[in-house]
């Protein structure tokens, strides 16, 4: 195998979008250079001030917090923590990979937060923050009717989801 030449290796992204940030440690070395990473919808529209207004009982800064801890949690329900050579192990007849224990927990904590918000926001949340979707696309695909008012819509959601969380923490049991 040969070695790439130095103007082989790529310096980021194909395409650099106004979504791109150059912010990501590659090194713990003392000015190495920073690699790209591409920003989540929920970022985007925490940079550009969408999450700011609406209800003052939450902040802009507390409601990326929360979408991006859902995101997290939703993240973990979602993968095993098994590779394929350990399904290989198990029997046809099983029907599946064992759920790990994280993963056991994450589901838990989605079906409780799921259980303390209203469908439309739930479905949202999921959409956005969960699968990556853009709020404009969540909102007009869950609340059909929505147009110019889709980032005070969203921040509604957020504002249920933190509603949720908070319930959640006084819940023994579900630790967030």
């Amino acid at each position: 195998m040969t070695k790439p030449k130095p103007q082989d290796i790529p310096e980021g992204p194909a395409i650099v979008t106004a979504l791109h940030r150059q912010d990501r440690e590659l090194s713990t070395v003392a000015g190495a250079p920073k690699g790209y990473r591409k920003l989540s919808p929920l970022e985007s529209c925490y940079e550009n001030g969408r999450l700011e207004g609406g209800s003052p009982r939450y902040s802009a800064t507390e409601r990326k917090d929360a979408g991006q801890t859902y995101g997290e949690i939703f993240a973990m329900a979602q993968c095993s923590g098994k590779d394929s050579t350990q399904a290989l192990n198990i029997s046809r007849s099983h029907g599946g990979l064992p759920l790990s224990q994280a993963q056991s927990d994450a589901i838990r904590k989605l079906v409780s937060l799921h259980s303390r918000m209203g469908d439309r926001d739930r479905r949202i949340i999921i959409m956005v923050c969960g699968q990556g979707y853009w709020p404009s696309e969540a909102v007009r695909a869950v609340c059909g009717d929505y147009r110019d008012t889709v980032a005070a819509r969203f921040r509604e959601a957020l504002d249920s989801l933190i509603e949720a969380m908070e319930t959640a923490k006084r819940k023994p049991g579900v630790a967030l």
